[in-house]
Order: C-alpha cells, then sequence, then structure tokens
C-alpha cells in the first residue's frame, strides 16, 4: 500500500474547486466508473509500477483483474467522491479482493468471507484533508456486509506500507509481521536433486491438501486451546495463481519470457513431505538501490501442526527431519532466485525450525521485526475483545506472504 499522507481535515482551494474536508456529510464510498478506474490507475502507477512502463502497467491491472480470484466480482473498486459535484473528482481509492477463510472458536471451524484491501492511494494534491481516514471508516462498516452470500464476513486484513498507527486508527489491529532474507546462492548439481520442482501443473492438489491440513490444525486447536480464536486466510489455488499471474506478466514484460518453476517439494521421510510456493517480485532490473525479492508465499511440512510447532523440543529427532526439508527448500528458493538475477530469497512470520534451517545456510540470519511496511493488520468483528494476538486473544494462522495484496 501507498502511504495515503492523510492527517488533517482543513479546505483546500485549489484551481479546480474548493474541495470539502472529510467529515463533510456530501462524501460517499462508491464504485468507480470505468473511466475512473482507469483514472485511479494511472494516477496510483506513477508509484506502484515498480519495473513497468505505465502502459505496461495498466495492462497488468487488467490482466490480474481477469484471474479466477478477482473475475465475477472478485475484486471491487472503491472511490471516495463528493455526491455534490457534478464531475466529481477522485478524493481517494481503493481496491478489495474477496477471501475465503477459516475462523476457529468455541468448538466450531467455520468457513467464513474475507476481505483483503490493497491499493490504498490518495491523489498527492489530495491529500490533508482526511479524505483517507474517510474512506477507511467507510469501507470497514461496508466490508462486513459486502458480497457474503450467505456467510459471515468475520474479519478483515490490509498489509500497511505506512507503519501500524494510521490503520490501527480506524479499526486494523496490526499483528506480528516479521521476516527472515537468505542471499541468492547457485546450488550444485546434487543438492538440486535432494528436491523436485513444482511447475503451475502440481499446485492444485497440493493446495488441497493443503486447506485440508489447515482445517485439521485448527479443529485440534479447539480441543487445545478453548476460549481462543484462530483465524487463517484459505492458501487455495486461486489465490496461488494472482501471484503467479502478477509475477508471469512482469517477467514476460521485462525479459520476454515466464517462469516456469513455481516451488520445490521434498520428501521428509516416507509417506511425508513438504513443500513451498514462491513468487518473484521485480521492484526495479536496473536500479541499484531496488531489491528484486524472491518470496515464499506459502511452506508446508505435512504432519506438522503450526500452531504448537514453535514450542516443540529440537532435540526431536522428527523435528530434525523437518529442519533438513526446510533447508533442502530454501536452498532450491535460493538457487532459482539467483536464475532470475534476484537479490534475495524473503520468508514472512517464519517458525522457529524455519530460522533453524535458514542458519544452517547462513549462520548470521536473524528475524527482522517490521515495523514500517507490509505490516499484516486485521479488523474483527466476531465480537467484543478479541483484538491482538499479542494479547492471546486471536492467533492468525498461516500468516504468510501469499496473503498479501
Amino acid at each position: 500500500m501507498t502511504p495515503p499522507a492523510d492527517t488533517g481535515f482543513q479546505k483546500v482551494q485549489t484551481p479546480n474547486a474548493l474541495f470539502p474536508d472529510g467529515k463533510a456529510p456530501t462524501l460517499a464510498l462508491v464504485h468507480p466508473t470505468p473511466a475512473e478506474k482507469l483514472a485511479t490507475w494511472k494516477l496510483n502507477g506513477a508509484s506502484w509500477r515498480g519495473a513497468l512502463s505505465l502502459d505496461a502497467y495498466l495492462r497488468r491491472e487488467v490482466h490480474l483483474a481477469s484471474q479466477a480470484l478477482t473475475k465475477d466480482g472478485g475484486i471491487t473498486y472503491w472511490v471516495l467522491v463528493d455526491t455534490a459535484v457534478k464531475d466529481r473528482p477522485i478524493l481517494c481509492s481503493c481496491e478489495t479482493l474477496r477471501k475465503k477463510a477459516l475462523v476457529s472458536r468455541d468448538g466450531i471451524v467455520e468457513e467464513v468471507v474475507s476481505h483483503g484491501i490493497g491499493s490504498v492511494f490518495c491523489p498527492p494534491d489530495m491529500r490533508g484533508r482526511g479524505y483517507a481516514s474517510r474512506m477507511m471508516k467507510e469501507l470497514g462498516k461496508n466490508l462486513q456486509v459486502w458480497q457474503t452470500e450467505g456467510k459471515k464476513c468475520l474479519f478483515t486484513v490490509l498489509y500497511s506500507d505506512i507503519g501500524k498507527r494510521f490503520y490501527a486508527s480506524h479499526g486494523w489491529h496490526p499483528f506480528p509481521s516479521s521476516h527472515i532474507t537468505l542471499p541468492t546462492v547457485s546450488a550444485e548439481e546434487d543438492a538440486l536433486r535432494r528436491s523436485q520442482p513444482l511447475t503451475a501443473q502440481s499446485l492444485q492438489a497440493l493446495c488441497d491438501i493443503d486447506e485440508a491440513l489447515l482445517r485439521r490444525n485448527l479443529r485440534r486447536a479447539n480441543i487445545s486451546e478453548q476460549g481462543k480464536v484462530q483465524i487463517a486466510l484459505i492458501p487455495d489455488i486461486e489465490t496461488i495463481s494472482w501471484h503467479h499471474a502478477r509475477e508471469e506478466f512482469v517477467a514476460h514484460e521485462l525479459f520476454g519470457r515466464r517462469p516456469d518453476v513455481k516451488g520445490a517439494i521434498v520428501e521428509v521421510e516416507v509417506g511425508r513431505r513438504a513443500w513451498c510456493i514462491w513468487t518473484r517480485v521485480w521492484s526495479a532490473v536496473d536500479n541499484a538501490e531496488d531489491i528484486n525479492t524472491l518470496h515464499i508465499l506459502r511452506l508446508v511440512v505435512e504432519g506438522e501442526d503450526p500452531i504448537d510447532r514453535n514450542a516443540q523440543s529440537p532435540a526431536n529427532s522428527v523435528l530434525e527431519q523437518e529442519v533438513n526439508a526446510v533447508t533442502i527448500l530454501l536452498a532450491a528458493a535460493q538457487h532459482e532466485a539467483a536464475q532470475w538475477n534476484m537479490h534475495e530469497v524473503q520468508v514472512w512470520n517464519p517458525t522457529a525450525n524455519t530460522v533453524r534451517a535458514a542458519k544452517q545456510l547462513l549462520s548470521t540470519t536473524e528475524v527482522i521485526e517490521r515495523d514500517a511496511e507490509s505490516i499484516t493488520s486485521l479488523m474483527w468483528y466476531g465480537g467484543p475483545s478479541v483484538l491482538s494476538d499479542s494479547s492471546g486473544e486471536v492467533k492468525w494462522v498461516g500468516n504468510e506472504k501469499y496473503g498479501w495484496c
């Protein structure tokens, strides 16, 4: 998300109009016309196009809106406008993606609707009037009942690039946001043979297994952690494919080819596997100050409980097998990143076992706590008092990069 840079409510005279402040009763959060949607892309494209030209960025947005996750109303566009003005200017804008999610509480695992909020943008000449604040206030109320289709919407999420305070003040509570990074390294052939590459054709079955494991672990959590709430976004194939559509479009624009390798899989022991799915993000091609990153979208170990695994003893031989398997996967990710001339591999909210695995590859690996960018944040609609992971009242399971939008 780009900073809304929006902290005041004063009226400001411009050459075009006298705009109202953010509390004006004539302001409304509406869906843009096609022309207004294109205008928002042109406005935010100047900040977000990264390595793409503006024309390519506009084509990418059209492409991303046609994916399985986003088509048929899966993505919704919002603009804050002044209804008192005929030729209404865009005061602020954002988009939301409908997501499948799970909530575990009171002995029940329930599938619910969630929404991921992205592309929050206030045009530079509209900042300082309270428009972003007004938009987020209206959006929080609207999303609770938006596209629920007979299901509940119990929470929404966003990923703040402006720290924790602004969105927390509007109801999206910051959750743990950490990561580890590894440098890119070309692996030896014998090391690469220890894992197998994943292609797009492999992912549907693995996503189905992942979802089944997630549901099972949440049911177990109901037994062991009565009174607590566990929530998770479902890492389904539609979500994973959206990330890959994004990377494939950019790769083709920049290099004329698309990545075929989507992750890696390895055997932990007979009958038990571990795998990771990744995506590549290019901030720039020739700017040394920008970091191009291979992100691990999702890391899964069959038979592992992601809710309890941080507390398990590292002396356990089964855990040692898991750590060794994750080490192999991270090494495969490093190698793949090197093939695309990327700068680093990044894993969000790594478990203790993942950190141990990373340290086998780079002993100086440290967990970095983010406090300014990509702050995972959640608004809870499911009742009072369930506000923060740190309080122990709610736990965000699988808080990994796949949830980002």
